[in-house]
């Protein structure tokens, strides 16, 4: 398995069927997946694209994308976060309307 400059290893979920980028995220990506087949959250969806701007073309993908309690939620699962992953948060804020919930362990 490779590693990113930050040592998260890239983690296979054999529950998902399906490669994440590290440990965190796996372990998250299966919480909120048994959360959907219990039914509180819907409509789960891993890597989920955003344009924030054409010209430059810039864009944020959001680790997880689900409704909770009728509830519209984005979430990212970060070990390290990076300030231009904060200026993305920020302007995916002003144009989405929406906060991206940051997940780091046991901690949202």
């Amino acid at each position: 398995m490779t590693r990113n400059k930050f040592g998260a290893k890239k983690t296979w979920s054999n529950l998902i069927n399906r490669q994440f980028d590290s440990k965190l995220e796996a372990d998250r990506a299966e919480q909120l997946y048994i959360a959907s087949l219990e039914g509180s959250i819907t409509d789960l969806q891993f890597q989920k694209k955003f344009i924030l701007s054409d010209k430059p073309k810039v864009s944020i993908i959001v680790d997880f994308a689900y409704k909770e309690n009728g509830n519209q939620l984005y979430e990212d699962a970060k070990g390290v976060l990076m300030p231009d992953f904060r200026v993305k948060m920020a302007w995916f804020k002003a144009k989405y309307n929406h906060e991206i919930i940051l997940y780091k362990g046991n901690r949202r």
